[in-house]
C-alpha cells in the first residue's frame, strides 16, 4: 500500500479527531489510534487508501455491514467519511470503538486462566453466531481480527471482506425446494493459515467460518503458533515434509486426513477440546453451526459452574 497523508487533525462525520499514534496496518489499511477534540473521547480510525474500485468497494461493503449490524462482542462504527490527500489520492475513512487490549494474536503470547479462555470462546462464538443469524459471513476470522477491550471483553472486526450470501427472494421462501438451496461463493478470500480447505476449492458456506473459528479456539487452548518476520502468529498448524508449518485447513486440501492433537499438559477441559476438534472436521457437513458451537460452550460452562458449586457446598458440609 502506498504511503498514506492524512493529516495530524481531521473531520470524519460529525467528529473532528487528532491523530496520536498508528495502531497496526493490514491488508485493507492502516489503523490509528485517534482522540476527538474539546473531549476524552478515543477511537481507532482506519484508513483505507483506495487504489482501484475494488478497495473502495471493499470499505464500503465494510462500512455498511458495521452499520446495518449492533452486538456487544462485535466492533461498532462510530462515523465514516472520506478525504482526499495532497497527492489526490482518494482516502475512505472508518471511525469505530477503540479496543486498547489490542489483538487476541498478541494476547495469545502471555498466560490466561481457564476462566478467561472459556470468556473468549463464548465471546466469539456468539458474535459469529449473531452475524451467521443476520446472513453474514466474515470469511477473514483469525485472531488478529479478535480486538480485546482494556476488560479483556471480544470485539470482532475487520470486515472487509464480509458479504451477505443467503439472499432468497421473497418467491424462493414459499418455494418448498428454494429453501434447500445452498448459495455459495465462489471467490477466494480469507488468510491461507487460518482458512477451511474447501475455500481453496472456491465452493464454501458459512461452515468456512465455523472452521476458522475452532482455529481460533485450538492456540487460545494449545498456544501453538508459528513464526514470521519475528512475528509469532497462532493458529492450528501441520508440519509438512516440503513445506513445513502449513496451516491445518491447507493441509487438509492436500491431505483430508490431516489434523492436529491436544497435548495432555495442555489448557482446556475435554468437552472444549471435543468442541473444537469437532468444528474442524474436514467435512463441513461434519461441523456444526456456529449457534451449536456457542450452545455447546453455554452449556459446558454451566456444567463448569456447577461443579464448583457442589464443590464449595461439599467442603461446607465437611
Amino acid at each position: 500500500m502506498a504511503k498514506t497523508n492524512l493529516p495530524t487533525r481531521l473531520q470524519v462525520g460529525e467528529k473532528r479527531v487528532i491523530i496520536e499514534e498508528q495502531l497496526g496496518k493490514g491488508a485493507f489499511g492502516v489503523v490509528y489510534k485517534v482522540k476527538e477534540e474539546g473531549t476524552s473521547n478515543v477511537y481507532a480510525l482506519k484508513d483505507i487508501l483506495c487504489l482501484n474500485s475494488s478497495d473502495f468497494q471493499n470499505t464500503i461493503r465494510e462500512a455498511e455491514t458495521l452499520r446495518s449490524i449492533s452486538h456487544e462482542n462485535v466492533i461498532a462504527i462510530v462515523s465514516g467519511d472520506k478525504f482526499c490527500d495532497r497527492n489526490s489520492q482518494f482516502h475512505m475513512l472508518l471511525l469505530i470503538e477503540y479496543c486498547p487490549g489490542g489483538s487476541l494474536n498478541d494476547r495469545l503470547a502471555q498466560s490466561s486462566s481457564d476462566q478467561l479462555n472459556r470468556k473468549w470462546m463464548k465471546q466469539i462464538a456468539s458474535a459469529l453466531r449473531f452475524l451467521h443469524e443476520k446472513g453474514i459471513v466474515h470469511r477473514d476470522l483469525k485472531p488478529d481480527n479478535v480486538l480485546l477491550t482494556g476488560s479483556n471483553n471480544v470485539k470482532l472486526a475487520d470486515f472487509g471482506l464480509a458479504r451477505k450470501y443467503m439472499a432468497l427472494s421473497n418467491e424462493d421462501r414459499f418455494n418448498f425446494f428454494a429453501v434447500y438451496k445452498t448459495y455459495y461463493m465462489n471467490t477466494f478470500a480469507g488468510t491461507p493459515f487460518w482458512i477451511a480447505p474447501e475455500v481453496f476449492r472456491g465452493h464454501y458456506t458459512e461452515k468456512a467460518d465455523v472452521f476458522s473459528l475452532a482455529v481460533i479456539f485450538f492456540p487460545i487452548l494449545e498456544r501453538m503458533y508459528v513464526t514470521f518476520g519475528g512475528t509469532k502468529f497462532y493458529g492450528a498448524f501441520v508440519k509438512t515434509p516440503d513445506e513445513g508449518m502449513v496451516g491445518l485447513g491447507y493441509a487438509m486440501e492436500k491431505c483430508p486426513a490431516a489434523k492436529v492433537k491436544f497435548s495432555p499438559e495442555k489448557q482446556g477441559s475435554g468437552t472444549q477440546r471435543r468442541i473444537t476438534l469437532d468444528a474442524l472436521s474436514y467435512d463441513p457437513k461434519s461441523r456444526p453451526t456456529a449457534g451449536e458451537v456457542y450452545e455447546k460452550i453455554i452449556a459446558a460452562e454451566t456444567s463448569v459452574r456447577l461443579g464448583q458449586n457442589n464443590a464449595q457446598q461439599s467442603s461446607v458440609c465437611c
